[in-house]
């Protein structure tokens, strides 16, 4: 029985799979030297964000100090009502039986 080209074809499979299990990364990089560029990748994007935050963009994280006092006061409203309705009953949590 002829074998062909059937080592050919087993090479190309394992190729194949190596480069699945790899990511498709083509870019022949050691696991250290792909962890520094992954760290300065991230250095880069964080200086980025900082510098955005400084020139006053704030995205989408930044908390509005006015915003911020409004909702604290009707917080504040709210717990002073229920307190009014609880009167001088305190709140007890149930005990889990």
């Amino acid at each position: 029985m002829a074998r062909g080209n059937q080592r050919d074809k087993a090479r190309e499979a394992n190729l194949k799979k190596q480069a699945s299990q790899n990511g498709g990364r083509q870019d022949n990089l050691t696991p250290a030297q792909r962890a520094e560029k992954d760290k300065a990748a991230m250095l880069a994007k964080k200086a980025a964000k900082d510098a955005q935050k400084a020139a006053g963009g704030g995205g989408s994280n930044a908390v509005d100090p006015e915003k911020e006092a409004l909702k604290q006061k009707a917080l504040e409203k709210k717990r002073i009502e229920a307190e009014k309705k609880m009167g001088d009953k305190k709140y007890l949590p149930q005990k889990v039986k």
